[in-house]
């Protein structure tokens, strides 16, 4: 069944700015009737028609039409009686009667009140509403706005939305409509006469549909293309496929009658299809007046109903054979019951009926109009009646926890084959604390408050929802089962994750509990051992370091089990210190050094020492480079190791001095050689120490260098070195202060074996120094010359010369 609203649609709207003009006529009606068989009724009861102004006392028509639950083909409208200057149209594919004139209000109130509803229709699925308009435009009641198809053709949707905003409705003004419900897309699209833009828009946001007019300016009410969905919920009616965006389009606008859904929705560009023969060509729009702020209200339009006797209530089920209340919902105050369609006598009277089945069964309904008789129909009821599922009250015997307290933890879906007694496709079952059924409980891991505690099972059938109930008797066997511990070292890395094989606490569980009962499996948690899941492989790493309880499951006398914690102890490897290196003097040969086995925080006396030398002690002592290792085990086995390298060093050999002297900047080299890693300094031990083995900008004279061994503080060794160099003065006064000219580091321990001629200022030898005579005190033949310059010229051994001038001052 199709529901039809009314509107009619004007072609034009040259007549909107008459309407402004003047306030409009006013329509009041009563009339909500029951429908008493299939003989016309009135639509009303009675009918005022009103203007504010005396002097306006005529109409030029009025439009009555269906607007809900409208059957086409069997729905009528027509005119009954005798009214002069007052001629009717009846138009079935609106649902629309049309009453012309002119002529005035009492005549339009005397037509109207013999307007009659008939109908062919036996079976109703609404109530029939009626509209009466005094205007030419249409009125929606559920939107109580007012509504104008507007033909022109080729219009542009900004073109649209611009003349329906200059339109005026007595008051009123016009928008381009906006379609918010299925009543307003049933006027907008089987009502039209062809193509016409609405008010929605993409072009802000592709993909993003709102209303741009009326009212719900601004209001997003889908998102995407085809196959995008409804914003909040919000209204839409686009045809199969729409929106498409083929070739940007962003303007809705409803689809001609030759394309896919009636009255639904597509997207076209700006113009439409520019083709006047295409069925994409626009051919006009809708505008809608009402629902903006500060606007007059008009009462153009009335409405009546005629109350169509039904049974709205669907078929019921019920469970099981006990007496049941079945409530229908009617359309009248009143109904009759009957087993068949043809029955004369009904079995009962009302809304509900108690009554006891025992099958299923099958009601004939009618709905009681009072004062009606006539053929109104029966509406057939079934009342499907399912069986309850069958159960059985059961006890579990389950073992004692760890603790002795007459409670244990339940896996009470175990039982639900026990419970229920048959198939259990569709069934499920819950259990509750509470015969009430409030207290739901947890079917897989319950424990129980008491001891001998009864709980509550409810089985439901998925199917028909009927359910039964059962008693669950929980009995707890107070055995204690005790928990076991089993042992295995670290491992090297120190993590305290290792393989354990549950097999020895097997036998430790057999040896406390007795070989009559039977390990089921081990877990790694309760709930797991308790529901028999995710069973350990019997070489299992435990994930929790050095210290984790897992469980075993045990069967005992073959009608309870009990829960045995296996205690996983990892124990650990004797704490050692790091592996080190430490440094032997090879020039310390044959003394030794001792290598220590490396326990930290622990009493080492008791624990067993194998080196790598053969040598079981905490200690031993070594004279040679190596890499030496020791294993530290532990009373209990536990066993770790660590590896000290020896490496070699020794002092300094000194194996060459390399000596720049004479000059302005005088440095000393050293080169040695030896297993150690060397610091030196200059004329003191104690430093400051380089460890660069160049001394720079050396003074002339008898110099000490130390070579220190910085590896492992094998010694320091010492070097004498003579560095030559030429005063460039001397004052022979005899204050003991430069009263001599010689060569620097000349000295019997470092005997230069040179001669050295020295001359005045006129090339006069004065005096020939060597090593019996190394120094001149100013004087030629015992007399003291004056103050000047002097030239030497000296010849070392190893045949190097050097010349130069010095200063003699008194």
């Amino acid at each position: 069944m199709k529901i039809h609203k009314l509107f009619l649609f004007g072609a034009l709207v040259l007549s909107f700015s008459l309407f402004a003009q003047d306030a409009p006529p006013e329509i009041s009606v009563t009339g909500e009737q029951y429908y008493c068989s299939d003989t016309p009724m009135n639509i009303v009861t009675s009918v005022s028609i009103t203007d504010p102004n005396p002097e306006d006392t005529t109409l030029q028509q009025v439009f009555i039409q269906i607007a809900e639950g409208y059957e086409l083909g069997e729905d009528t409208l027509v005119l009954n009686g005798v009214h002069p200057g007052i001629s009717s149209t009846w138009n079935a594919a609106q649902g629309q009667l049309a009453l012309f004139g002119p002529a005035t209000f009492a005549e339009f109130e005397s037509a109207i009140e013999d307007v009659l509803f008939q109908t062919t229709q036996v079976n109703f699925l609404e109530d029939k509403q009626f509209s009466i308009n005094l205007g030419n435009a249409n009125y929606l009641p559920s939107t109580g706005h007012y509504y104008f198809y507007v033909s022109s053709p080729g219009i542009t949707w900004t073109q649209a939305r611009d003349a329906a905003e200059n339109q005026d409705y007595y008051g009123l003004t016009g928008y381009l409509a906006t379609i918010t419900s299925a009543e307003e897309a049933q006027l907008s699209g089987e009502q039209t006469s062809g193509t016409g833009w609405i008010g929605a828009s993409d072009a802000e946001t592709e993909g993003t549909w709102k209303w741009e007019t009326g009212p719900e300016a601004g209001t997003v009410f889908w998102q995407g293309t085809a196959n995008g969905s409804p914003v909040n919920n919000e209204f839409s009616f686009w045809n199969s496929g729409e929106p498409n965006n083929a070739g940007d389009e962003d303007y809705a606008h409803i689809t001609s009658p030759n394309i896919g859904i009636l009255g639904s929705w597509n997207d076209l560009a700006v113009t439409g299809d520019t083709n006047p023969g295409g069925d994409y060509h626009p051919q006009g729009y809708i505008v809608e007046f009402g629902g903006l702020p500060n606007e007059p209200e008009i009462n153009l339009s009335a409405n009546s109903t005629i109350i169509m006797p039904r049974i709205l209530s669907e078929d019921i089920t019920v469970c099981g054979i006990e007496e049941v209340t079945i409530a229908v919902e009617s359309s009248t105050n009143n109904a009759d019951w009957y087993t068949s369609e043809t029955e004369a006598v009904p079995v009962h009277s009302g809304t509900t009926y108690n009554v006891s089945l025992t099958e299923t069964t099958t009601y004939w309904i009618l709905p009681v109009v009072p004062a009606c008789v006539g053929n109104t129909e029966r509406y057939p009821v079934t009342v499907y009646v399912n069986p309850i599922p069958e159960t059985n009250n059961i006890t579990i015997i389950q073992c004692e926890d760890e603790v002795i307290d007459g409670s244990t933890n339940f896996n009470l879906s175990e039982y639900n084959d026990a419970v229920v007694d048959g198939d259990l496709s569709n069934i499920e079952v819950a259990y509750y604390s509470d015969a009430d059924f409030l207290n739901q409980i947890d079917s897989q891991s319950y424990i129980n408050t008491t001891n001998n505690q009864t709980v509550f099972a409810l089985v439901t059938n998925s199917a028909t929802q009927c359910s039964n109930q059962a008693e669950v008797l929980l009995v707890v066997n107070t055995e204690l089962s005790q928990s076991v511990i089993i042992e295995e070292c670290d491992n090297l890395d120190e993590t305290g994750l290792v393989t354990f094989d549950l097999m020895v606490a097997e036998t430790a569980i057999y040896a406390n509990e007795g070989f009559d009962k039977q390990v089921e499996g081990f877990y790694e948690t309760y709930n797991d051992a308790l529901l028999l899941q995710n069973p350990l492989n019997n070489n299992y790493t435990n994930s929790q370091p050095y210290y984790q309880v897992v469980y075993a499951r045990v069967q005992q006398d073959g009608n309870c089990h009990s829960i045995v914690e296996v205690e996983l102890n990892v124990e650990p490897l004797p704490e050692l210190m790091e592996d080190e290196t430490v440094y032997y003097c090879l020039n310390t040969f044959p003394e030794t050094i001792s290598l220590y086995g490396g326990i930290i925080n622990d009493v080492p006396n008791n624990y067993y020492y194998n080196w790598s030398t053969g040598e079981t002690t905490i200690n031993i002592d070594i004279n040679e480079p190596g890499s030496y290792t020791v294993e530290v085990t532990r009373p209990n086995g536990c066993t770790n190791q660590r590896t000290i390298t020896v490496l070699p060093s020794s002092t300094a050999v000194v194996e060459t001095i390399e000596v720049s002297d004479a000059s302005e900047y005088n440095t000393i080299t050293i080169l040695t050689s030896g297993e150690g890693e060397y610091l030196y300094a200059l004329n003191d031990e104690n430093g400051p120490y380089q460890e660069s083995n160049t001394f720079e900008d050396v003074a002339s004279g008898v110099h000490t260098v130390y070579i220190k061994d910085i590896m492992a503080d094998c010694g320091i060794i010492s070097e004498d070195i003579s560095v030559l160099g030429f005063p460039k003065f001397f004052t022979p006064n005899g204050d003991t202060i430069n009263d001599t000219w010689q060569i620097s580091g000349f000295s019997s321990q470092f005997p230069v074996t040179a001669s050295v001629k020295i001359f005045n200022r006129f090339g006069k030898i004065i005096t020939i120094l060597n090593a019996s005579n190394s120094q001149w005190d100013g004087s030629y033949k015992g007399e003291t010359l004056p103050s000047d310059d002097y030239w030497f010229e000296a010849e070392l051994a190893d045949g190097r010369i050097y010349k130069g001038h010095f200063a003699l001052k008194r």
